[in-house]
C-alpha cells in the first residue's frame, strides 16, 4: 500500500498535468480511476488543488516576504519561457516533493480566518476534502498541519463534514471546549455562554478544558447532543432524528422552534437579520413558539407570531415591535 507521501506526490502530478493543458478523454478516465482506487486519493487531490491556488496567490505577493518565498526548479513544462503557468506548476511540484506536512501546510500555520456575515451561509471546502458550513455572524480560523487538523470557532455556529484521516484528527475548539473527530458530521454552536455540539453522523469526543477535570472527555454518537456550560460541565442527551433535523434546519436557511420562549426565538431571528424585532411586553416574551420559519423573513415571523398569540406587530424606525393589544 503506498504511503501518504507517495499519494500526495502523485496527486500533485495530476494537478500539474491538468493545469498544463486540457486532459484527453483517456487521461480523464485514468484520473477518475485513480481517484476511485483509494479513499485517500481524492483528499490528496483536493489538497494539491488547494496548494495550486495558494501558489497562484503567492505570485501576487512581494518577493521580499521571507516567510512566503518558494524556491522552484527551472520550469520544464511547455515553453522554456518562465511563464506564470510554468512557474506555478514547478512550484507545486516542489511543494509535493516536500511530502505530507510540507511547505504548503506551513503557510497555513498561523491560521486562515473565514467569516459569514449577518444573514449569510458560507460553505468552505477544506484542503483535506472536509467542508465546513458557517452560519450567520460566524468566524472560524483554520489551522491544518501534518499531525492534526484544527478549527477555532471564534464565534457563531458551524457544521463540519469531516473527511476520514485517522493519522490527523479533526478538532474544533470553541470557548475552551474541544470536539475531536476522525470522519463524521457534527455541528458546534458557540453563540452565548454555552457551547452546544450536535452529532448527525459518526462519533466525536467532547472535552472541556475550562474545568479541573478537563482530561475527562465525553463520547457522542449520531443523534446525540452535548451542552457544555460553566456550571454543569458536559451534559449529553439523546435526540430523535426529527430533533436533529430541527437543530440543523439553519443549514437550509430555516429556523425551527418547538416550545422555546418568544424571547429566545426572537433572539435567534435577530441573529440572522439586520432588521431587529423588539418585544415590548415581558409576559409576552415568555410565551412558547412552535413552528418552522425562514431565517431571513423577520416580517413573516412577526406577523405569524402576532396572529397566533393575538398581539400587535408594528413597524417603527428601529425595527418591528411586538406588544399586547392593551399596550401602546
Amino acid at each position: 500500500m503506498p504511503d501518504s507521501r507517495a499519494i500526495d506526490i502523485e496527486a500533485a502530478q495530476w494537478v500539474v498535468r491538468a493545469a498544463a493543458g486540457r486532459l484527453s478523454p483517456p487521461d480523464l478516465a485514468e484520473l477518475e480511476a485513480w481517484l476511485s482506487a483509494d479513499s485517500r486519493h481524492r483528499g490528496a487531490y483536493v489538497r494539491a488543488q488547494a496548494a495550486w491556488v495558494d501558489l497562484d496567490r503567492l505570485t501576487a505577493l512581494s518577493p521580499s516576504d521571507p516567510d512566503l518565498t518558494v524556491q522552484t526548479p527551472e520550469p520544464t513544462l511547455g515553453s522554456p519561457t518562465n511563464t506564470r503557468r510554468t512557474f506555478l506548476a514547478a512550484g507545486l511540484s516542489a511543494v509535493a516533493l516536500t511530502g505530507a506536512g510540507g511547505a504548503w501546510w506551513i503557510w497555513r500555520r498561523s491560521g486562515e480566518v473565514y467569516e459569514a456575515g449577518v444573514g449569510e451561509l458560507r460553505r468552505i471546502t477544506l484542503p483535506d476534502g472536509s467542508s465546513m458550513l458557517l452560519n450567520t455572524a460566524t468566524r472560524a480560523r483554520v489551522r491544518f498541519e501534518s499531525t492534526q487538523r484544527e478549527i477555532d470557532l471564534l464565534q457563531g455556529e458551524g457544521l463540519f463534514e469531516v473527511a476520514k484521516d485517522p493519522a490527523r484528527p479533526f478538532i474544533v475548539h470553541a470557548k475552551g471546549v474541544s470536539v475531536r473527530a476522525v470522519g463524521t458530521v457534527f455541528a458546534v454552536r458557540a453563540v452565548d455562554q454555552n457551547v452546544a455540539v450536535t452529532v448527525s453522523e459518526g462519533v466525536v469526543e467532547v472535552g472541556d478544558t475550562n474545568r479541573a477535570d478537563s482530561a475527562m472527555t465525553q463520547r457522542l454518537g449520531a443523534s446525540e447532543q452535548a451542552l457544555v456550560s460553566e456550571s454543569q460541565g458536559v451534559h449529553v442527551a439523546s435526540l430523535t432524528a426529527t430533533q436533529v433535523q430541527r437543530r440543523l434546519a439553519w443549514q437550509d436557511g430555516m429556523l425551527s422552534f418547538d416550545g422555546e420562549s418568544l424571547a429566545d426565538a426572537v433572539a435567534e431571528i435577530n441573529r440572522h437579520n439586520r432588521r431587529q424585532i423588539h418585544i415590548d411586553d415581558e409576559r409576552l416574551a415568555q410565551r412558547p413558539v412552535v413552528g418552522l420559519f425562514r431565517a431571513s423573513d423577520t416580517d413573516g415571523f412577526a406577523q405569524t407570531v402576532a396572529t397566533a398569540m393575538g398581539v400587535e406587530s408594528r413597524v417603527q424606525d428601529d425595527g418591528i415591535h411586538l406588544y399586547s393589544g392593551t399596550q401602546r
